[in-house]
């Protein structure tokens, strides 16, 4: 059974995919939803805190993908799917620099505690929110397995192997 604190979340996100944050209000939320403004206000007491609360709802999630066991492959695949999943969000939340930054120290520091060493965190985290901010805002031009991939791809590569050819275009 969902419950009317439930209902308002999903109906926040979903009505994010139709109007900005900014445009949004509580009037719009709860005649879609179809509830009463008083109900709305038992649970948040303004689209800011039902914003605070989605935000640590569905970053939570996201940051959560690492402490379950699976391959990296699947890892990544998981990420790109709970971002595309949540896409009206991302959109929003990946507008603002200080929320990127935010969430890319977070996720950095979860890594840390999966990778056991900082540096590796950080490079991973800034590289992997900077790589799912470039798939957001370039409108999800690919499906989440082929952002995976790529990812992937980058995550492994041989970041030397073309450092030799580099220098010596360059001397």
């Amino acid at each position: 059974m969902i419950t009317a604190k439930q209902t308002i979340t999903e109906t926040f996100i979903h009505l994010l995919t139709e109007q900005t944050f900014e445009d949004l209000s509580v009037k719009d939320i709860v005649s879609y939803a179809g509830i009463s403004r008083s109900t709305f206000y038992l649970h948040f007491t303004d689209k800011y805190e039902l914003m605070d609360a989605v935000r640590s709802q569905v970053n939570g999630r996201l940051l959560q993908i690492y402490n379950e066991p699976s391959a990296a492959e699947t890892i990544n695949l998981k990420i790109c799917q709970h971002v595309f999943r949540y896409r009206s969000f991302y959109r929003q939340e990946f507008s603002d620099a200080g929320r990127i930054h935010e969430l890319t120290r977070r996720f950095a520091d979860e890594l840390e505690h999966v990778f056991g060493d900082e540096d590796l965190a950080v490079f991973a985290g800034w590289g992997t929110i900077g790589y799912l901010v470039s798939w957001v805002k370039g409108g999800f031009a690919m499906a989440p397995r082929e952002a995976s991939d790529k990812l992937m791809k980058i995550l492994f590569a041989d970041w030397t192997a073309n450092l030799a050819d580099t220098r010596e275009r360059s001397n």
